[in-house]
């Protein structure tokens, strides 16, 4: 059996979470001894090569990309040309290499994966990893519980002023016109992507949450397969310090409210608060930090490599993840608690499904005064949670280590099993 994982970015080019993700079920897959090649546009190395055991063959992009965490405008991807362009490509791919299921794990590549799917008579499973496929924008998901996507009204006259707002920094004509048109044709062409997602043979899902907007966004029969993460054996730091905040230092990311949070945690101890991730409102969160007062309790590292990261993990006291907007999974969290560092997480999307409460991190609203005290409950209690969190590696390495991959293996074994049947019985 040979799987294909087709992904929209992957290493070099990391700009979230979700190529790791990937590539770390690449490394299972092979250890598993189930064989398997990543499959990718190149916005700018080489065209093929190994990583971490595993064969990566990139197919020509139209855009490189200006640097191993940005991404290229979406325009090049959201469009019926690339959509035939990719299918070309992993269509000759996956025949040359004779693969045997098409795992598509980028929004962009579902409909050229979907052809090629077909003409090859080959399973196809589309793994969803965001909310971007039920709203572009995603404002309507920032209301706490609410699950269904907003309607084309609600698109238009409410999100598309939001995003304009919060996110385009010159404000004049051509940019509201670009913005305007940017809008209509994302929302008609993720129409067409649905519908290629929804004739997948399998929709999968990163978390429970993620399941339910899914389920309200129309997607039936969806499975729960969570990312999985590598724990390596590794003691901690011995002497830990710092808070940690990993991620885009955005409004979704709760970045306002955890920065509010900051004079409260300080009135009782005085600790400094890392930022690891690219400032998205650079202008309104320096404003923000000079009217609170805090500059010298706050660092701003920019983006930062993956694998100093896991070593930043190691070494703070515990990691902060606030988001308003509901994560789907939430990978930093799950990052920090296999570096044995406890975490407090947000009430949103999947970020709960991760935290054992009051045992390996603490679930708090989004609010400065109950995250500072979330942050100061685990503060005062620190070597108790890194304890916890000890006790608790098993657990968290059967969840989110052996059983995600054991799941993957299994559905992939029933949809060849299927595959073959279907083709025998088409013979005979």
């Amino acid at each position: 059996m040979k799987i294909m994982l087709v992904s929209d970015y992957y290493p070099p080019f990391n700009p979230g979470g979700s190529e790791w993700s990937v590539l770390y079920l690449s490394k299972a897959l092979q250890d598993k001894d189930i064989n398997n090649i990543i499959v990718t546009p190149n916005y700018g190395t080489r065209a093929e090569e190994i990583i971490v055991g595993t064969r990566v063959i990139r197919f020509p992009s139209f855009k490189k990309a200006s640097g191993s965490r940005s991404v290229i405008n979406p325009i090049w991807q959201n469009n019926p040309f690339f959509f035939i362009w990719s299918a070309v490509f992993i269509y000759k791919i996956a025949k040359k290499e004779k693969v045997d299921i098409l795992h598509i794990h980028g929004k962009f590549l579902i409909p050229g994966g979907y052809c090629a799917s077909k003409l090859l008579k080959v399973p196809f499973i589309v793994t969803i990893r965001d909310k971007q496929l039920l709203c572009s924008y995603g404002k309507c998901f920032f209301t706490k519980d609410r699950k269904k996507s907003c309607s084309w009204i609600e698109y238009m006259t409410s999100d598309l002023p939001w995003f304009y707002k919060h996110f385009v920094k010159e404000k004049k004509l051509s940019s509201l016109i670009y913005t305007f048109l940017s809008a209509l044709w994302t929302r008609i062409v993720n129409s067409l992507i649905v519908w290629f997602a929804k004739n997948s043979d399998k929709i999968i899902a990163i978390s429970n949450s993620q399941k339910t907007y899914l389920e309200a966004g129309g997607f039936k029969d969806v499975k729960v397969i969570f990312n999985s993460v590598i724990f390596q054996d590794i003691q901690p730091t011995k002497k830990r310090s710092n808070i940690l905040f990993v991620g885009k230092l955005s409004l979704g990311k709760g970045i306002y409210q955890l920065l509010e949070a900051i004079p409260f945690v300080i009135q009782k101890r005085k600790e400094l608060f890392i930022f690891a991730g690219g400032v998205e409102e650079k202008k309104d969160i320096d404003a923000m930090v000079k009217k609170l007062g805090i500059r010298e309790y706050v660092k701003f590292l920019g983006g930062v490599d993956h694998f100093k990261l896991q070593k930043l993990y190691k070494s703070c006291k515990l990691v902060v993840m606030p988001s308003i907007y509901p994560e789907a999974f939430g990978r930093v969290a799950l990052e920090a608690l296999s570096a044995g560092t406890p975490v407090v997480v947000s009430n949103r999307g999947g970020l709960p499904e991760i935290v054992r409460p009051k045992y390996t991190g603490l679930i708090s609203k989004v609010t400065p005064e109950d995250l500072a005290l979330a942050i100061n409950t685990i503060l005062n209690n620190l070597d108790m949670y890194i304890k916890n969190i000890n006790k608790e590696r098993l657990s968290l390495i059967k969840k989110f280590g052996i059983n995600p991959i054991n799941q993957h293996a299994q559905l992939y074994k029933i949809l060849t099993r299927k595959h073959d049947l279907h083709k025998m019985l088409n013979v005979v």
